[in-house]
């Protein structure tokens, strides 16, 4: 399914979800016709449905790429809501029983802070960790 094919969808009587094939992604066309892109995590017993953003707004590869950094989360043990309330207000996270925390900033740099030392990474660095994690999990 491509951005054309969901453009194409027309509003109805009651809320409904176009599932474009991938893994817990799927668009909700609300009858005046919003599209919101939602994604629900299941992991370890949590069940969680996130938004990814509006769609045209968001493309499905947009889409695809937020749904990535929220599993690669929470492999790590972060809540992506908790993260997401975290990088808004500058704060840090700690994972429950580790001697570190992270913070991840709104423009997707990531710091990680080992009592007194902080590593502060760029986004590609961010991405090129995000790339080998998701590629252990597989």
């Amino acid at each position: 399914m491509d951005d054309t094919a969901l453009q194409a969808a027309q509003p109805r009587d009651k809320p409904y979800k176009i599932h474009p094939g991938r893994r817990g992604v799927y668009l909700i066309v609300t009858p005046k016709g919003a599209k919101y892109w939602r994604y629900d995590l299941r992991r370890r017993g949590m069940h969680t449905t996130l938004s990814l953003g509006v769609f045209p707004e968001t493309s499905l590869e947009d889409a695809l790429a937020e749904r990535d950094r929220i599993h690669a989360m929470a492999v790590m043990g972060i809540h992506p809501s908790v993260a997401r309330r975290a990088a808004r207000q500058g704060a840090t996270l700690g994972c429950a029983g580790a001697a570190f925390a992270l913070a991840l900033s709104p423009d997707g740099e990531l710091s990680v802070t080992v009592g007194e030392h902080i590593l502060h990474l760029t986004r590609p660095q961010t991405d090129a960790i995000r790339s080998v994690l998701l590629a252990c999990r597989s």
